[in-house]
């Protein structure tokens, strides 16, 4: 798989991440380090322990992960939980996390069959 077939895939915004890293091997690179971030899992924990705060700190990182590396399709569920996060709506935060679970379980799962290819 190449980058733009793993972009089309995740959802990502190829055209845009290629503007800002100008090289297929400058996304890659970068790209893969998502597969070491920790955020989704800090992200988990705080919701697990209804860590309002913890929780916010872990969904505005990943948030500006994706937004640096183009992962659109990611973004917009980790930008509804932070939003309600922000506003103290753990309940509902949870109830996003299906949608922030299932794009994400796609772009992590993504990336490691790039990394892989």
């Amino acid at each position: 798989m190449n980058v733009k077939e793993c972009y089309e895939l995740i959802k990502g915004d190829y055209e845009d991440v290629k503007r800002r890293f100008l090289s297929d091997s400058r996304i890659t690179r970068f790209a893969l380090l998502f597969l070491q971030d920790d955020s989704m899992d800090a992200l988990r924990k705080a919701m697990e322990e209804d860590n309002c705060e913890m929780a916010f700190q872990a969904a505005h990182t990943l948030k500006g992960v994706c937004l640096n590396l183009g992962l659109t399709g990611l973004y917009d569920p980790v930008n509804s939980v932070t939003e309600l996060l922000r506003s103290s709506d753990l309940e509902t935060a949870k109830k996003e996390m299906l949608w922030l679970e299932r794009e994400f379980t796609t772009t992590y799962e993504g990336l490691k069959a790039l990394g892989q290819s």
